[in-house]
């Protein structure tokens, strides 16, 4: 199995403990399963008009991430469906439904607008609903991206959504919403989605978050209920409404550092997830008869590979 790890992973020795972000303080969770690697989003950031968190349709909790057997999975726990959010009352939204952008997977160590420039991302379609330029759900290669935030009735600007958020909006409790994007901060967010030859451009409707153009390269497969079972956001006292996912071949990404993002069309929330996808996989890791035998034998290379097993669990987000 091809293992997919935090570019911030801490080794441990037996286990490992994780820190999150829910509201821009760091915290100690519980260690991570074996198979999902979860990155937790600010849980009051996903605007409505004057709501924010529990209250608002596109509060956007978190993401978890695996590689298996040859596989990525993906599963966003959120209040916003997949198939969207209609909003018949808003006639500026051009379909009548505000949905999900499309995640990116960025290798090249670029801004997100350098790297669509010279159309080095990677894109996911993977909402059948939204205003995509990809012609189908599925994984594309070489993608530009453009915005489709004018037609969601969306916020210009990045920072006009968190200045909204942080001082307009309330959620339940009357208290202002605080911006999170995952393993960015808010402003590592705004540099990272809005810097173009390195200056910042944050100006109307700028903010991409669908692919424009790319090259299909496979398709997607929306996961069952069965493959969601073995999800746990609960841990982490997320509680969005709504989980769903899909997967994909490893084969139709390449490897190295990746920032994955997501924004939804209405750039009401989004999130960011720092990983790495290695090219060898580990070695599986040995029934205890077989690590009783090494140990007598003084070999050092089980525990090397039981070091390699641990990145596999453990993921640290800001």
């Amino acid at each position: 199995m091809i293992s997919l790890q935090n570019v911030k992973t801490i080794l441990g020795t037996a286990a490992a403990a994780c820190l999150f972000s829910v509201t821009g303080q760091q915290a100690n969770a519980a260690t991570l399963s074996s198979n999902w690697s979860y990155t937790m989003d600010s849980f009051n950031d996903g605007a409505d008009l004057y709501k924010v968190g529990s209250q608002s349709p596109y509060e956007l909790y978190g993401m978890a991430i695996k590689e298996e057997n040859g596989k990525v999975f993906l599963a966003i726990n959120a209040n916003l469906a997949l198939t969207g959010q209609a909003e018949p009352t808003h006639p500026e939204v051009q379909d009548g439904n505000v949905g999900w952008g499309d995640l990116f997977f960025n290798f090249s160590g670029l801004s997100f607008k350098d790297a669509s420039a010279q159309e080095k991302l990677f894109g996911i379609r993977f909402a059948g609903t939204n205003d995509s330029g990809a012609a189908t759900t599925g994984v594309y290669s070489g993608v530009k991206a453009k915005s489709v935030g004018f037609e969601n009735y969306s916020f210009s600007r990045f920072s006009k959504y968190q200045t909204w958020v942080e001082t307009t909006a309330t959620d339940s409790n009357g208290q202002h919403g605080k911006v999170g994007f995952g393993d960015l901060t808010a402003a590592e967010a705004r540099d990272y989605l809005t810097k173009k030859n390195g200056v910042v451009e944050d100006t109307s409707y700028s903010i991409q978050n669908v692919i424009a153009t790319g090259n299909k390269v496979g398709d997607i497969q929306n996961l069952s209920a069965g493959e969601l079972a073995s999800l746990n956001f609960g841990q982490y006292n997320a509680t969005g409404s709504k989980t769903f996912g899909f997967k994909f071949d490893r084969s139709l990404l390449p490897s190295g550092d990746a920032l994955i993002s997501l924004l939804e069309e209405c750039i009401n929330d989004g999130i960011a997830i720092k990983a790495t996808l290695e090219d060898k996989p580990p070695t599986s890791i040995p029934e205890p008869s077989a690590v009783a035998s090494l140990a007598l034998l003084g070999l050092g290379l089980f525990g090397t590979q039981m070091r390699r097993r641990a990145y596999q669990t453990v993921k640290v987000a800001k």
